[in-house]
């Protein structure tokens, strides 16, 4: 028998697992591959029929997933990892729209509701539970469970529909973000009934808790005042155009692992890193630059959430009633208790009511309470499938329940006896007879103070938040969104308006946003700006009723400017 030298055997051991690795790698992006081609098919699938393409995207996981066609080869926990940094990249870029400013308005009677929805959501899972013979174990996980929503879907559509900046918007990103800081006791909670039982145990879990969360706290913040002011204030990081999105995406990285090797949300971690460089003068480059990434991550997480279903489970003992039941409670029951919280608060009844559609869902870090407790046997693979299932349905209602919560809220409202109106009410879904104007740039800056000047409401729609800032300190009405959006122009209520006046240079989008302003209302005066002249004749036949040609009126001017000059000479 020939004798295989060790340092042989190595190198063979070391190639099979290089092999294995390379091989990996590739089944991981093909199945990357796989997941977000069918979300973009059945993403552009829903948007054509009038529904979010996040519905699309749980779809798509539904198909392809173990549940279905079982088309993935790579591990679920592999996949679900990746997703998870699209809902911290989005949590990131909405801190960094968060000033000192903001985050006062943000969190003031919002962290009563917050607190209320959490509890009395909890409790009342916990009841509904006990009350069908679960134990008081299982009862507790399943309230848990139920009192936590969808930061990635509410937080997607509320930007979508540029309603992240209304008092519904507000008070809804408040209650999710102490839902998100709410993973720390609740998987303490997750320790405290998997251990054995003493006391000694428990309060050393409970103790070791609050120390990594308060160090957490501790090292975010010094952080934040003592080391990135001096790096966003260096030379070399002004004059590049890269650096800075690199070092914004070194501080969310870090802040995540750092939250998720002291037990909390990596999320939380990516939320108060986004806030850290809110007040940096490139926090909107770095918002800019990081938002495809976040689009694609975050696309892979909805998919990824739809490989959940267990489609035989359902069907098996009529399961999908007891589905349908739970997800019916959630909604009910979350609606209502948000609403009861919101008056005891002296929150306005219609932006409680729509705050609560907004928040009834079960979310993504549920999956994370639950799959804890299973593992720990605190509950077991049944209840664990109930709870995803009924989260999987109520994350594909979210969008319509999202949509349409202004008008459900707005109707209710006024079947009870409408309430009255104060500082916090949503000043845009008031507006009648105004202006729309698109874009904040010098162009839109000035009409805008035109229009301001002669006593005209204006409404100012920017994507960028600076613009947005600049328009309501100059005395507008202003909105975060992207105009080629439907529901965004239906929010601006454009149906109400008198005119509304493109400054977006760019011409083609400006197209895009004249059809979708046709499609609403036909008869609303459209003025648009065109760079050049080769795009007037372009945007009159889209539906412009006037179009102002850059070149044309320069030429014109100069004409003048030289034909006056002319004439002084001529005197002189």
């Amino acid at each position: 028998m020939p004798i295989v030298p060790d340092d042989v055997t190595d190198v063979s051991w070391s190639a099979t697992c290089s092999y294995d690795a390379v091989m990996e790698f590739w089944h991981i992006v093909g199945d990357i591959t796989i997941l977000l081609g069918a979300a973009a098919l059945l993403g552009i699938v829903a948007e054509k029929v009038g529904l979010s393409a996040v519905v699309g995207y749980l779809i798509a996981g539904i198909l392809v997933g173990p549940g279905l066609l079982n088309w993935i080869t790579s591990s679920e926990d592999v996949i679900r990892n990746m997703a998870e940094i699209g809902v911290a990249l989005l949590l990131f870029t909405l801190g960094l729209e968060i000033d000192a400013n903001r985050l006062k308005q943000l969190f003031g009677r919002g962290i009563f509701l917050g607190l209320g929805q959490v509890l009395g959501t909890g409790i009342l899972g916990w009841a509904i539970a006990r009350l069908f013979h679960a134990d008081p174990n299982t009862s507790v996980i399943v309230g848990a469970m139920a009192a936590l929503s969808s930061t990635a879907v509410v937080a997607r559509v509320l930007q979508n529909r540029a309603e992240i900046d209304s008092p519904h918007g507000r008070a809804t990103l408040t209650v999710l973000v102490l839902q998100d800081i709410a993973i720390v006791p609740l998987m303490i909670l997750v320790g405290v009934l998997g251990a054995k039982q003493g006391g000694t145990s428990v309060a050393l879990l409970v103790g070791d808790a609050a120390a990594k969360l308060a160090f957490l706290l501790v090292i975010i913040f010094l952080v934040g005042v003592l080391v990135l002011p001096r790096i966003f204030g260096a030379a070399l990081i002004r004059r590049s155009a890269e650096l800075p999105i690199v070092v914004g995406i070194v501080t969310c990285l870090s802040s995540m692992w750092l939250a998720y090797q002291l037990g909390a949300s990596p999320a939380l971690g990516a939320f108060i890193a986004g806030m850290i460089l809110a007040g940096s003068p490139f926090a909107a480059q770095v918002r800019g630059d990081i938002a495809p990434f976040r689009s694609i991550f975050l696309t892979l997480f909805f998919v990824a959430t739809g490989m959940l279903a267990d489609l035989p489970w359902l069907i098996h003992s009529y399961h999908f009633l007891w589905v349908i039941g739970v997800a019916a409670g959630i909604i009910v029951g979350k609606t209502m208790i948000v609403w009861i919280v919101g008056i005891s608060c002296n929150i306005p009844r219609r932006v409680s009511i729509a705050t609560g559609l907004c928040l009834a869902q079960i979310g993504e870090f549920s999956f994370v309470v639950g799959s804890a407790s299973l593992a720990a046997g605190i509950i077991d693979d049944t209840v664990f499938q109930l709870m995803i299932s009924a989260s999987l349905v109520t994350l594909l209602l979210a969008p319509m329940f999202i949509g349409r919560s202004r008008q459900v809220a707005n109707w209710i409202d006024k079947k009870l006896g409408r309430s009255p109106v104060d500082e916090s009410d949503d000043v845009i879904g008031s507006l009648r007879n105004h202006v729309i104007v698109l874009g904040y740039g010098v162009a839109g800056k000035s009409v805008t103070n035109v229009l301001l000047e002669s006593g005209n409401q204006v409404l100012v729609i920017d994507m960028g938040p600076m613009g947005v800032l600049q328009a309501k300190k100059d005395g507008a009405s202003a909105l975060i969104g992207n105009v080629q959006r439907r529901d965004v122009l239906e929010h601006a209520g454009i149906g109400s308006a008198k005119m509304l006046v493109s400054t977006i240079p760019d011409y083609r989008a400006t197209v895009e946003t004249i059809d979708q302003v046709r499609s609403l209302s036909s008869s609303i005066p459209i003025v648009a700006r065109a760079r050049y002249s080769r795009h007037a004749t372009v945007l009159s036949t889209a539906g412009a009723d006037i179009v102002v040609d850059e070149e044309v009126c320069v030429g014109r001017t100069l004409g003048e400017q030289v034909m006056h000059q002319l004439g002084i000479s001529g005197h002189a």
